[in-house]
């Protein structure tokens, strides 16, 4: 959308691909279906009736919780999310406000409302998992981050200046915040988001790609939305950035 009075922050709702995995993974901690060092296979492809899952690249038989994260595995955290169930998987996303529009305080919020699935299918509960069959905003993303990371408690996005922090509903326990901050962490420092790892900051993040949909239906074969979600420092978080390109080219 090329209008200069189109808040893409807010009303603009992408598919954010691979940094909804991170939810799946605090999801399945908060639980108790798996810890850390949980290994779930990864062979591929993953196969439910016409579909087909697959990794960018192979990670061989199986993976960790946190190196499915790491090296940011399709069929690692769509078997997690089988696990999950969308009876489970949605509510959770709920409660992280990713089911409805932002309250922030501007004019265009409430268009800025999420694209689901007409039906929460196991296979959309798959795919939903790895970020794709549901559309979101930026904003939305950074708040849900926030909610996750920050010790566990929902933020919703505000423009108004608080003097103390937001006392929201818990949505993961601090023992899942901080498991999730330090996988956060590793991605940066030795996983997909290498180039983000700023000396001095701590950085924990997580990247995703999606392919770019067309405005009449299907998707773009050369076309995506890339986008990097991050916190900092991971270990204690205070900020939260989130940064969408759209069409991105590598330049030289």
């Amino acid at each position: 959308f090329r209008s200069p009075l189109f808040n893409r922050a807010v009303q603009g709702v992408y598919e954010l691909g691979s940094t909804f995995k991170v939810f799946a993974a605090a999801q399945a901690l908060e639980l108790g279906l798996a810890n850390p060092d949980t290994l779930y296979a990864t062979k591929g492809p993953l196969t439910w009736g016409r579909y087909r899952i697959r990794d960018f690249h192979d990670y061989g038989p199986e993976l960790s919780v946190t190196d499915i994260i790491v090296k940011s595995s399709n069929i690692g955290t769509a078997r997690i999310a089988m696990q999950l169930t969308g009876a489970r998987q949605k509510p959770f996303l709920g409660s992280l406000g990713l089911l409805e529009a932002t309250p922030i305080e501007l004019s265009e919020a409430p268009s800025g409302r999420p694209l689901l699935p007409e039906r929460w299918s196991e296979i959309s509960t798959m795919t939903i998992s790895y970020g794709h069959g549901l559309s979101t905003s930026p904003v939305h993303l950074a708040a849900a981050y926030a909610s996750v990371l920050n010790g566990g408690t929902r933020v919703k996005p505000t423009l108004l200046r608080r003097d103390t922090p937001q006392q929201g509903d818990r949505v993961v326990s601090k023992k899942t915040s901080k498991a999730m901050g330090s996988i956060l962490r590793q991605v940066v420092s030795r996983g997909t988001a290498s180039q983000g790892d700023v000396e001095g900051y701590a950085v924990g993040g997580k990247t995703g790609t999606a392919d770019k949909p067309k405005p009449r239906g299907g998707y773009y074969k050369d076309k995506v939305i890339a986008t990097f979600a991050s916190v900092f420092p991971a270990h204690d978080p205070k900020y939260v950035l989130i940064v969408t390109l759209d069409e991105p080219t590598e330049t030289s």
